[in-house]
């Protein structure tokens, strides 16, 4: 370890030639200088524990001088003023110009080693809490490294976390592939617009990054509850599935069987000679005539609106019955089946879109369940409140538009224009940019979607974020 140097500045050869004697036989490591100049030249090159100084020394800087320039060149070095004639005004001089001792001359050796060692045993103390100091420093940077490692870590174990969940709702429903991560950058680009304007309802609003990160998983997880409602319900693009619709088609193949049987039988009891080909014949006609049930029965089957002269017809679809193998006779369209073909609007029956409903509140269940972080906290909130509406038509609680979250509105309008222009879904036909804009303005003026957010979704033009993606 290299020894802590001493300097002692004094114009008198011989006094300085005593003390630094003095003090290498004490085992001290001194040297001198003698002028303010010579000792300056010393101290730029090499760092000095102690310097004793003269306080006057003629044809150059006085020690006062020299304590002002050792501030500058090495303020770590304590400095304590000789002098012959001391003063309470050179004292408090010397001080303030950063002395740690005085002495005044003629003094005793032991008074200068005492004054020595104090000035070493303060120096040794804070060059110990300085060498603390920066090892806790080291120490608080290698715990911050450690820590953002974690939050690093954290945060992309969310994010994993919330790529999978999109993969699971994706693979629960194929048919709205790709749709949550456009409602996320259509979310996003909304919030980016509300922070770079600065007048209006949204004016005073301002997301942080934080923030935008909340609104960005809220809407990649906005549909996670799908995974709670069932399958066929979710992918459902007719009023009835497939094997329903088989089922009554094999019914009334079933009973255009049994009709033309029976004209048959009628036909012999009536003494009429058998003929090549009569029940293919009387079958055939009977599927010409059940063809056009088997029409109606489609038509009613699409998803449209249900055509008033198609509803009117419905009655004697309620009519038709066959033979059950079990020798009764049953309807060839059950209860259940009749009712689907009568939903006006869709494919859903009010149950199943109860069912369908109830996926916001799965969502919330599930989200509510994570322990967020505090920055996404409102994350669970956000995603429970993007199918609610101004009016308070939305769902699940009928929330008016005081108590929907901003980031909420926000995600509402992504979501309705997104499902519109959506061309991967089953149970309709892509709606174009063009309608499905009139149509969110239709639902502006109805009191459903926000209007600001609408206005600012339509002038920063966010609905082509995601053209490319729908259109490719």
């Amino acid at each position: 370890m290299e020894p802590n140097r001493v300097l002692i500045v004094d114009d008198e050869q011989d006094f300085r030639s005593l003390l630094l004697e003095a003090l290498e036989s004490m085992g001290y490591t001194v040297e001198g200088a003698e002028s303010a100049e010579k000792a300056l030249e010393l101290i730029k090159q090499r760092h000095f524990a102690v310097i004793f100084t003269d306080l006057n020394m003629p044809g150059g800087q006085s020690g006062l001088e020299l304590l002002k320039a050792i501030e500058v060149f090495d303020p770590k070095a304590f400095t304590i003023l000789m002098t012959g004639y001391a003063t309470t005004e050179a004292a408090v001089q010397a001080l303030k110009r950063g002395a740690y001792d005085f002495i005044q001359k003629p003094f005793k050796l032991a008074e200068l080693e005492a004054s020595l060692v104090r000035a070493l045993g303060h120096y040794k103390t804070l060059r110990e809490n300085e060498a603390y100091q920066s090892r806790l420093e080291e120490m608080v940077m290698e715990r911050t490294q450690e820590i953002l490692g974690l939050k690093e870590d954290i945060e992309k174990l969310f994010e994993g976390f919330v790529q999978a969940s999109v993969t699971a709702i994706e693979a629960r429903d194929p048919s709205t592939s790709g749709h949550s991560s456009r409602v996320a950058d259509l979310t996003v680009g909304l919030a980016e617009v509300v922070n770079q304007t600065p007048n209006g309802p949204y004016g005073p609003l301002h997301f942080s990054d934080q923030q935008i990160k909340e609104i960005r998983y809220a809407s990649l997880l906005h549909d996670f509850g799908k995974v709670g409602v069932r399958e066929q319900v979710l992918v459902k693009a007719k009023k009835l599935e497939p094997e329903r619709l088989e089922r009554i088609l094999q019914r009334l193949y079933q009973r255009d069987l049994e009709i033309a049987v029976s004209l048959v039988e009628k036909a012999w009891d009536e003494g009429a000679e058998r003929e090549a080909g009569q029940f293919q014949r009387l079958l055939q006609e009977r599927r010409q005539e059940s063809q056009r049930l088997v029409e109606l029965i489609q038509r009613c089957n699409e998803p449209q609106v249900l055509p008033r002269e198609i509803a009117d017809r419905m009655d004697e679809l309620e009519l038709l019955d066959f033979m059950h193998f079990e020798g009764r006779s049953e309807r060839v369209l059950e209860s259940d089946d009749v009712a689907a073909l009568r939903i006006p609007k869709g494919s859903l029956s009010s149950d199943e879109r109860d069912e369908i409903n109830s996926h916001v509140t799965h969502t919330f269940r599930f989200l509510s369940q994570i322990p967020w972080t505090k920055g996404l906290a409102e994350l669970p909130a956000i995603a429970y409140a993007h199918h609610e509406r101004l009016n308070g038509k939305g769902y699940p609680r009928g929330l008016t538009s005081e108590l929907i979250p901003p980031q909420s509105k926000l995600m509402a309008v992504a979501d309705v224009y997104d499902a519109l222009v959506a061309s991967d879904r089953p149970y309709k036909v892509a709606v174009t940019v063009a309608k499905s804009l009139q149509i969110l303005e239709d639902e502006t003026k109805a009191g459903l979607l926000d209007p600001e957010v609408f206005r600012l979704f339509l002038d920063a033009r966010i609905y082509e974020l995601t053209l490319h993606r729908i259109q490719g």
